[in-house]
């Protein structure tokens, strides 16, 4: 893929999705009281179902390329590229905030005996926009599917278009969906965090990693009392064994295997068509996801606590941990423009987490108002899979041996994640 026309497709999906997003973006929570000493670790397992097997020499490469460009930096959990397992790990100590943090790790992990954790690299000043930076005059329209089944049912697609001129946007149509979004859990490093993985140690997680076990963390400020033993509810979740049959323009079946530990499924897709003419700002942008209400997207394939799991169970935005399939309507990323566009889906499978605190939290009331935790640990599990649909049917308009689809995605995996 050219980079030319990288920008001119992916630039506007982004786009797309962005405004979609913030149109109904929750207000923020006020912060709440927190001990002195913080720590979140992040577990996640990614399945790529369509990535290509490069062979011994190919991954010999891509071991070889992880050494330089392509070394992990936090956060890895977030966003994985390839299958694989992820973790993350940052510390906030207000007592001696930015210092160096050592994680003394079970042998399990396979990541030697200690991690470290460091500062993220401080950032430079913003230098100020270019003529040609600003976003160019953009409309695309967002066609919005939702639910489980081979039919589109009524009152589907929701249709809004979405227009950006000189810099200002408008919006005519239905209107998106009332958007459901995942509490924001992550946080925000700055200066004051340690985290890990970083510049100076970065090493992909193995296979075989697993975090149960005692972990200990020492450095200057930190609580002699900071260690704790994680047990297999904090463990890497195992990948989804994700299949998906039936052409781009027939009814998709997905199924998958029940995962280990999985509290409850969901499952998105999107897809931006290309233009029918070269150069043409005019975008169609279709959206479906498996939840039973409109308003579900791609911030959902993310870290859920048991509360939020709970609540979307009851309303249906959620698959249960007994679904294992998953039918996308006909038709909904079918294209008479006569140019293949894949669609991708992603896939989350939501694990248990896990609160430690010292002094552990009181159960009678009366004393929790007397309670003063030296440190809190927070471990979030999630397996996630994601899938390219109508990778065949774009391959095989360009080469019957190796389409444009599977090119591109061995071009991709070929420079590493």
């Amino acid at each position: 893929m050219s980079p030319s026309l990288h920008r001119s497709r992916i630039a506007p999906f982004a786009l797309a999705l962005a405004i979609t997003a913030a149109l109904g973006s929750p207000a923020g929570n006020a912060a709440a009281q927190t001990p002195p000493t913080q720590v979140w670790i992040d577990v996640a397992t990614h399945h790529h179902v369509n990535e290509p097997d490069l062979g011994g020499m190919g991954r010999f490469a891509q071991r070889m390329m992880d050494r330089d460009a392509s070394k992990p930096k936090y956060p890895t959990t977030e966003h994985p590229g390839g299958t694989g397992r992820y973790l993350d790990v940052a510390v906030h100590n207000r007592l001696r905030p930015g210092v160096q943090v050592e994680d003394a790790i079970p042998a399990g992990l396979g990541l030697g005996g200690t991690l470290v954790l460091m500062p993220p690299p401080p950032v430079g000043p913003s230098q100020p926009g270019q003529q040609g930076d600003e976003a160019p005059d953009v409309e695309f329209t967002v066609h919005e599917y939702w639910g489980c089944g081979a039919a589109v049912r009524g009152g589907q697609p929701r249709v809004t278009t979405f227009r950006l001129k000189a810099g200002e946007a408008t919006m005519t149509g239905a209107g998106v969906s009332t958007g459901q979004f995942a509490p924001d859990g992550d946080i925000q490093p700055g200066p004051a965090h340690v985290l890990w993985p970083n510049k100076f140690q970065s090493t992909r997680v193995p296979e075989s990693a697993s975090v149960v076990g005692a972990h200990r963390f020492t450095g200057q400020g930190v609580p002699a009392s900071l260690k704790f033993d994680l047990d297999r509810n904090a463990d890497f979740m195992p990948e989804i064994a994700l299949t998906g049959q039936g052409d781009i323009e027939a009814p998709i079946e997905l199924r998958w295997s029940p995962v280990e530990r999985a509290q409850a499924y969901f499952l998105q897709a999107a897809q931006m068509k290309t233009p029918v003419k070269q150069g043409m700002n005019k975008f169609d942008v279709v959206v479906w996801s498996s939840a039973e209400v409109g308003g579900a997207g791609q911030t959902l394939v993310d870290y859920l606590g048991a509360p939020q799991i709970s609540r979307w169970l009851k309303q249906r935005v959620l698959l249960p941990a007994s679904a294992t399939s998953c039918t996308v309507p006909q038709g909904i990323f079918a294209d008479d423009s006569g140019v293949a566009n894949v669609a991708v889906l992603n896939m989350a499978a939501y694990g248990p987490e896990t609160h430690l605190a010292y002094p552990p939290r009181p159960t009678d009331a009366r004393k929790l108002a007397a309670w003063k935790p030296e440190w809190s640990v927070r471990v979030r599990t999630k397996s996630t899979a994601s899938l390219v649909l109508g990778l065949e049917e774009a391959g095989a308009q360009d080469n019957p041996k190796e389409g444009r689809g599977r090119r591109l995605l061995r071009g991709l995996f070929k420079r590493g994640t």
